[in-house]
């Protein structure tokens, strides 16, 4: 997930978030992990071609073809709890999720499997990444503050440094001063 993720501009958190969630939905690592980059692949290149491909993502997930390009742009994480609620939709109105992804050229056993257990349990899927991303932005929030306070204490260093350096050399101006008279 980490190759396609990264491409696609997912933040670490993001990556994390999705192989917790399909860790706990049953998927092995390498299964799961072989999955979802298939999708995120294709639906990286569904977005950059636009087109019917960008037209079934976006039918799924609920937008319109323009919309959905645009919340993976700015949030590919985003995008892909978009399609995984929309595939629990598809279930819950009657739908059939697995005909929706075989009409879309998800039907790699894998892909399948994971997808449809990622519908079964996208309220699980939405609080991984909203957890992830939270925990992200408290932490940069805290290197943030840590940064600041290195910098005040970076300050503090310095004027203590120039403070220490100015009374050497008055101790020395004056050390000087006193030898002089005392050869005089």
């Amino acid at each position: 997930i980490a190759g396609a993720g990264a491409q696609v501009g997912m933040t670490e958190a993001q990556i994390m978030a999705l192989s917790a969630a399909l860790s706990s939905v049953g998927l092995e690592a390498d299964a799961g992990g072989t999955a979802i980059s298939t999708v995120i692949s294709k639906m990286s290149l569904a977005v950059a071609q636009g087109g019917e491909e960008l037209e079934q993502f976006s039918a799924v997930a609920g937008v319109t073809g323009a919309e959905f390009k645009e919340i993976f742009e700015q949030d590919a994480a985003g995008a892909i709890l978009a399609f995984i609620k929309g595939l629990a939709r598809l279930n819950e109105e009657g739908g059939s999720a697995i005909r929706t992804l075989d009409d879309m050229g998800l039907s790699d056993i894998r892909v399948r499997d994971a997808l449809l257990r990622a519908s079964g349990a996208s309220d699980v899927f939405a609080e991984a990444l909203d957890i992830a991303n939270t925990a992200w932005d408290e932490n940069i929030a805290l290197s943030k503050e840590a940064e600041q306070r290195y910098k005040t204490m970076e300050s503090r260093l310095q004027l203590l440094k120039n403070s220490v350096a100015a009374l050497g050399i008055a101790i020395y101006e004056s050390t000087d001063e006193g030898l002089g008279s005392a050869v005089d």
